[in-house]
């Protein structure tokens, strides 16, 4: 697991932590849940990614995601159906952490996981890519839409975070979570995170975030999908 190397992401953000050992943060208001997939996961969905064609499965017009030179590609419903059991689990850690802490209430309107009668519909993966960040491409400030979103980080180069912009962030190849408004000096709208591969990322669907460019000759490849009620 990633999480025995030496890069794991540790964080002072206040954090409830569940039987499994995620950590569901709250830098601000909505909650993120990180977690580490297995790597045989993340090794498939790098093999069927790279089974995708620009021709069949471009998926860059229907993103924020500024790919020029890298790109982003939808992958095969069949491979959609098979991930999503795989990723549902987590979810379902995701909402019975917040059950045990805050109650059903913040979540009674999300729908039925593996057969749950609590909710008012049935949670399934909607929408669910892979990108090919590469030098100079980015993801402005955007959101996602369904209720839940994800990030997944298959392939994080170390030298995307060693050559920074001349400038006062210093964030080449994070991902970035924007929320509320900086109503005084003291508010931190941004929190950003470096990543590393296999790290998981969970949280509100309506969240802001991007990811700024960096600037080596690497790779970065993420893969990112929506759950909707349905």
């Amino acid at each position: 697991m990633a999480g025995e190397m030496n890069n794991k992401y540790i964080t002072n953000t206040p954090k409830l932590k569940t039987e499994f050992g995620d950590n569901l943060i709250y830098p601000f208001g909505p909650p993120i849940f990180q977690s580490e997939l297995d790597p045989k996961f993340i090794k498939d969905l790098i093999d069927e990614g790279n089974k995708l064609t620009i021709k069949e499965d471009d998926w860059r017009t229907q993103l924020a995601g500024q790919m020029k030179f890298g790109g982003s590609y939808a992958y095969k419903e069949e491979f959609k159906l098979k991930a999503e059991k795989y990723l549902l689990n987590y979810v379902k850690r995701f909402f019975d952490k917040i059950i045990d802490n805050f109650g059903e209430k913040q979540i009674n309107q999300l729908l039925a996981i593996h057969g749950d009668k609590r909710t008012h519909g049935t949670l399934r993966l909607d929408k669910f890519w892979i990108n090919y960040q590469h030098k100079y491409d980015y993801n402005p400030p955007h959101t996602h839409t369904g209720k839940l979103s994800f990030v997944i980080h298959c392939k994080v180069p170390k030298t995307i975070f060693e050559n920074q912009a001349i400038s006062n962030t210093q964030d080449a190849g994070k991902v970035i979570f924007m929320y509320g408004n900086e109503g005084h000096a003291f508010n931190n709208t941004s929190y950003p995170i470096t990543p590393y591969e296999g790290l998981f990322l969970l949280f509100p669907a309506n969240l802001t975030h991007h990811v700024p460019p960096f600037w080596v000759d690497e790779e970065r490849i993420s893969v990112s999908g929506n759950f909707a009620v349905v």
